[in-house]
């Protein structure tokens, strides 16, 4: 019996501390929880205030948007609000808070004649756009043709770049009807390469050149001499074309200096220079 009731007794002493015990963790919880509404309401209100003063502030409204290039984007009003559209801005609609200029830059950078660019926000109102354009170096398939190409192989619409004379040279003798805007042929250069050569060159000019041979590249180049022009069938072989082109100059000059009429030169002779009709 005396057992019995010292059980008894020490089950009521333990009661109260274990109640105690379950009142704090109660209290914990509760407390813990209230935090969580706390910091929950204390982001959205955070979230709400940042929208109401940027994002959804019209003071913040894009107004103004310039577009600085020396080529066709930078034209006038009308490829402005082009570039806009293709980049899904509004004047007086956007806010400059929900802009990301390097997402920008990235979509600007997709655009086949555009080579680089940089964007800068103006608060309140003003986009700034920095351009660097592609310069178009050659005609796809034929004269006038739709599609250009800069001196990397960067196929671009004739439309949307600015510089396209109509005496550009023709890259040829390759498929080029499944050609697009944007893509990148690296079988281009060869041709690419000669015409960018062929710029330090006074007295040449390229009109055509074909890419047919696996290691010589076809043309039609004009040479000229003060008034007079004469035009040329020339076969090179590929690479080192400011040898070639010297080799070419010479041969041409020598071949007038004697009254020679011949305009087929063939250089891919073991360096021997052919002429023929």
């Amino acid at each position: 019996m005396a057992a019995m009731r010292q059980n008894k007794k020490s089950a009521g002493a333990a009661d109260p501390a274990a109640r105690q015990k379950k009142k704090k963790l109660i209290r914990g919880i509760i407390l813990l929880v209230l935090l969580v509404f706390i910091i929950a309401g204390f982001t959205v209100a955070l979230f709400w205030l940042k929208n109401r003063m940027f994002k959804e502030n019209r003071r913040f409204t894009l107004r103004n948007a310039n577009i600085i290039s020396n080529g066709y984007w930078g034209k006038g009003t009308l490829t402005s609000s082009q570039l806009l559209r293709k980049l899904n801005l509004h004047i007086n609609e956007s806010n400059l808070f929900t802009l990301q200029p390097k997402q920008l830059r990235s979509e600007l950078r997709s655009i086949p004649n555009i080579a680089d660019a940089q964007v800068r926000i103006i608060l309140p109102d003003t986009l700034e756009i920095y351009i660097e354009e592609r310069i178009p170096r050659a005609f796809i398939g034929r004269p006038n043709s739709p599609l250009v190409t800069d001196a990397n192989g960067v196929i671009m619409n004739s439309k949307e770049c600015f510089g396209v004379h109509p005496n550009l040279p023709v890259i040829n003798g390759m498929v080029h009807h499944n050609m697009r805007a944007g893509e990148v042929h690296a079988a281009l250069r060869p041709a690419l390469h000669l015409i960018m050569a062929v710029q330090r060159y006074k007295c040449f000019s390229v009109a055509a050149i074909s890419l047919s041979q696996a290691d010589n590249l076809l043309m039609f180049m004009d040479y000229q001499k003060g008034s007079q022009r004469r035009r040329y069938h020339v076969t090179m072989p590929r690479g080192n074309y400011p040898q070639w082109l010297d080799i070419l100059q010479s041969a041409i000059e020598d071949a007038r200096s004697h009254g020679d009429d011949r305009n087929r030169i063939d250089l891919t002779n073991n360096g021997q220079v052919v002429m023929s009709k």
